[in-house]
């Protein structure tokens, strides 16, 4: 952690605020639960964290938003935990070690229990594909579905 991060994390704590806890509340997945990366989507994170020379305290932000073919759109996001705290209510997961958020209503409305992030590469260009054992219907392009 980089000095003006432990300035901020003291500051927080004198204040009152969030302190960082993403780290010490990621609990690791099993199976069927939770959301899980592949070793390929892992590593890809990992190399996006270091070429953007990203601190320790960044996380695989997880989430659903509405719209795309089938209503329901997922979300990525790399955040500083600095910069976007996570709420007390928030799902954190621990997998290939990457600490994963999910907002609470983005757990519980997209129904993402179990879903499996892969990275893959084909002919048609390369990104990360959501296995969601609990989506109903998938669109074509795999970035949205129903729950």
């Amino acid at each position: 952690m980089s000095a003006e991060q432990e300035n901020q994390v003291t500051d927080s704590a004198a204040s009152g605020s969030n302190k960082l806890v993403v780290a010490e509340r990621a609990k690791p997945v099993e199976a069927g639960e939770g959301i899980v990366l592949t070793d390929k989507a892992a590593a890809q994170i990992r190399t996006h964290i270091a070429k953007a020379e990203l601190p320790e305290t960044t996380y695989l932000y997880v989430g659903v938003k509405g719209g795309g073919c089938s209503g329901l759109q997922y979300v990525l996001d790399l955040r500083d935990e600095v910069h976007a705290p996570v709420n007390d209510t928030d799902e954190i997961f621990q997998s290939n070690g990457i600490n994963i958020v999910c907002d609470l209503k983005s757990f519980v409305v997209g129904n993402l229990g179990g879903t499996t992030i892969d990275w893959q590469e084909t002919m048609m260009g390369a990104g990360f594909s959501f296995n969601n054992p609990n989506a109903r219907h998938t669109c074509g392009c795999g970035s949205s579905y129903s729950a």
